[in-house]
């Protein structure tokens, strides 16, 4: 009889730790679905950065000049070169801020931004 008695707690036993391997697999998918959607932005991102430009850098400034203009800091909008020579898109700001940097994208339609911090600019007199 003790047997029997050993072997039911045995599977009590048991019972409780598939119970506890379920609860922790469970747990373990819910993490990571959360962390998925995170994972993709990065993708989206890492994928925005690397497209290839399909338009000229022209009209890909014209059409976000209006945007970017519209945030706090931002006093102008131009077409420029990296200093490895390759097309971009300069944002000129008052002040360069962590703020704005996040705001601003890193790349347009597939050229890259270029932040310059050029102070306030106030036309001639």
């Amino acid at each position: 009889m003790c047997s029997t008695g050993s072997a039911a707690g045995r599977e009590w036993s048991a019972s409780k730790e598939s119970g506890r391997r379920l609860f922790v697999a469970a747990l373990v998918s819910t993490l990571v679905a959360a962390l998925i959607p995170s994972c993709r932005s990065g993708d989206e991102r890492e994928r925005r950065e690397t497209q290839a430009p399909t338009r000229d850098i022209n009209l890909v400034k014209d059409e976000h000049t209006k945007e970017l203009m519209s945030l706090p800091g931002v006093v102008g909008v131009y077409v420029g070169a990296l200093d490895d020579g390759r097309a971009c898109i300069g944002v000129m700001v008052a002040r360069k801020t962590k703020e704005l940097e996040q705001k601003i994208p890193g790349v347009l339609e597939g050229y890259p931004v270029r932040i310059d911090e050029t102070g306030a600019i106030k036309p001639m007199r």
